[in-house]
């Protein structure tokens, strides 16, 4: 055991540089990243193609059973405003399965023995933390987007501002308000990379525990970490949406927020 925890190296925290075009580098995380948008691309297209007001194709009729599951959850989290949740459910999806099919993707049989120049050629996209950064970044923009357009640049304001200007104690609640949306950009981004490169590290070190064993020693932890990606996904595009609702609709806010606090409580 000890020789096998000697040999044993962990997934770099860093993804690994395969290549650059000019001033741009291509890290084996954002080749799997390309590869994952395509092929999703790719399926959402084909069931559209199949798709009938009663499909044949059992990937029409998979990929149309998802989108009324998603989109009913979003109306949910709207309060039943469809208007609302088409609107923003375009994002919700795309975060839900993007993250999904990254997370799935780093479980595939054999994708850690392909390698270029002795550097691994595809490594799951949520285990860059530049990549869930990014997500993050992209969540949270579009949630103060949208709060700016729907209650105005004054009522965005008053957002974290709510209480008398001249009070000492109105600036020092603002400021904790301003401050704890920073604290979801690095929550939202901290929480996806940690969670799916500690998976992935527990399947290598297992994996190099068990030696000739370790296909049978690691497949409950695959079978957990199916899971544990799903309720990944479904978080982050649940928090997203319960961070719309909070940022506009001061009427709802007391709902969504309690909502955003037993999401991330499931985390």
């Amino acid at each position: 055991m000890i020789a096998a925890l000697a040999a044993f190296t962990a997934e770099p925290l860093a993804p690994e540089k395969l290549f650059g075009i000019g001033p741009f580098t291509v890290t084996n995380s954002m080749l799997l990243g390309w590869i994952t948008a395509i092929s999703l691309i790719a399926l959402f297209g084909a069931a559209a193609k199949a798709s009938k007001v009663w499909p044949k194709s059992r990937l029409a009729f998979f990929v149309e059973s998802l989108i009324d599951l998603v989109y009913g959850m979003a109306t949910d989290t709207f309060g039943g405003d469809e208007k609302r949740a088409r609107r923003h459910f375009p994002l919700l999806i795309s975060l839900l399965l993007l993250i999904l099919l990254g997370n799935l993707s780093g479980l595939l049989p054999g994708i850690d023995t392909i390698s270029y120049h002795h550097v691994s050629l595809l490594r799951s996209w949520t285990t860059d933390l530049n990549t869930t950064l990014a997500l993050a970044i992209l969540s949270l923009a579009t949630v103060h987007y949208y709060a700016v357009k729907e209650v105005g640049l004054r009522g965005y304001a008053r957002h974290f501002f709510s209480g008398n200007l001249k009070s000492p104690l109105t600036w020092f609640i603002g400021l904790n308000e301003v401050f704890s949306e920073i604290l979801r950009l690095i929550t939202l981004s901290l929480r996806l990379f940690g969670v799916i490169y500690g998976g992935e590290a527990l399947l290598f070190a297992i994996a190099a525990l068990a030696g000739n064993f370790g296909w049978v020693a690691t497949l409950p932890v695959i079978l957990l970490e199916i899971f544990v990606s799903l309720i990944q996904a479904y978080l982050f595009m649940m928090l997203t949406a319960s961070y719309i609702v909070m940022s506009t609709s001061h009427g709802e806010s007391e709902h969504a927020g309690g909502q955003a606090a037993r999401v991330e409580g499931t985390s």
